[in-house]
């Protein structure tokens, strides 16, 4: 595991670990914390200036996977049966969430904080020979471990955050059609019950933050390939339409972020399976979220078309810096700074 300079590409440190065992199945970080979840069950917290291992937890784990989320100065991960925490920076353990008895073996995917100490996890639940898979959104108290409500929901990846008491879903009796019934949610620690309905019928949320879900939307006219050419701003209070942006012809966005009020995409020309190989230019573009207004243009440099992937998309925004990646985030990674 290295750690390098998001600028430069400066190594800072390396960590390798004297008892490798199973591989890692997954990393958290947060601003201070490294923390490697291995496929046996182990916990290794490294400090993220440094590289110094921190702390080690061992927890029993049988489905050889397993996912850990930093948030809120905690560790959160699955376990037998649970739901478990650890202090990021020393590895105590905090508490204990029990999952449902229809939910022996819990993956945590996503962990939303919000205000009054509660937190809402979303779990994937392991299916047995006798039950089909499921998946559940726990409200917990975060102090304590306590389960305050829980939900079946649809799979984790159709959840958002739209602000504080937030979320925004598919509702989970929608017929099994293509289309949802998008819905604004408001969480708190008494429960989850809608609030509005969002205007576009199928899920097609692809950032959120700051009162803002933003849609991605391609042509009426789909006999070509999906292009995604239209960007749709809702917001997350009551649902309404507060502002779009059309790509000019021929060109289209790829997924975007959203980070301290601002919105980052990057817009690309068409691209096709006879584009590979072909060195394209693009744009990154800065957008007030709440407005659309245009900030900044950035023009990035030429970029080879890779096999699959076509898309260039914004990954990451931190310490000053945009990470940008084709598609998946596989293929190379560009770092337009400032």
């Amino acid at each position: 595991m290295t750690a390098v300079n998001v600028r430069t590409g400066k190594e800072y440190w390396r960590y390798e670990p004297q008892d490798p065992g199973a591989p890692v199945d997954t990393l958290g970080v947060s601003e201070r914390t490294v923390v490697a979840g291995y496929a046996d069950g182990r916990l290794v917290g490294i400090d993220l200036r440094t590289g110094k291992p921190l702390w080690r937890a061992d927890i029993r784990h049988d489905n050889n996977y397993r996912v850990v989320t930093l948030v809120g100065g905690q560790v959160v991960t699955g376990a037998p049966g649970a739901v478990r925490a650890f202090d990021e920076r020393d590895g105590r353990s905090l508490w204990t969430a029990k999952t449902p008895k229809f939910c022996p073996e819990a993956i945590v995917y996503v962990v939303y904080v919000l205000p009054d100490h509660l937190s809402v996890a979303s779990v994937y639940c392991m299916p047995d020979v006798r039950r089909d898979e499921c998946h559940l959104r726990l409200g917990i108290d975060n102090r304590t471990g306590k389960v305050l409500w829980q939900q079946r929901t649809e799979d984790f990846k159709l959840t958002v955050r739209g602000d504080e008491h937030t979320l925004v879903a598919p509702d989970p009796d929608t017929p099994d059609t293509d289309r949802y019934n998008i819905q604004l949610l408001d969480v708190n620690r008494q429960g989850i019950s809608p609030r509005a309905a969002l205007s576009f019928g199928e899920w097609d949320a692809v950032a959120s933050g700051g009162g803002i879900v933003l849609s991605a939307t391609g042509p009426i006219d789909q006999s070509e390939e999906d292009h995604d050419t239209l960007l749709r701003a809702y917001g997350t209070r009551d649902g309404h339409l507060a502002w779009q942006l059309r790509a000019p012809a021929g060109q289209e966005y790829g997924l975007p972020e959203i980070a301290d009020g601002r919105l980052y995409v990057v817009r690309q020309p068409f691209l096709t399976d006879t584009d590979t190989g072909r060195r394209i230019r693009a744009d990154l573009l800065v957008l007030e979220a709440g407005t659309g207004r245009l900030l900044h243009t950035l023009r990035l440099p030429a970029m080879t078309v890779p096999d699959d992937d076509r898309e260039l998309d914004v990954i990451d925004i931190a310490d000053g810096a945009v990470s940008i990646s084709w598609g998946d985030g596989e293929g190379d990674v560009l770092f337009a700074t400032d």
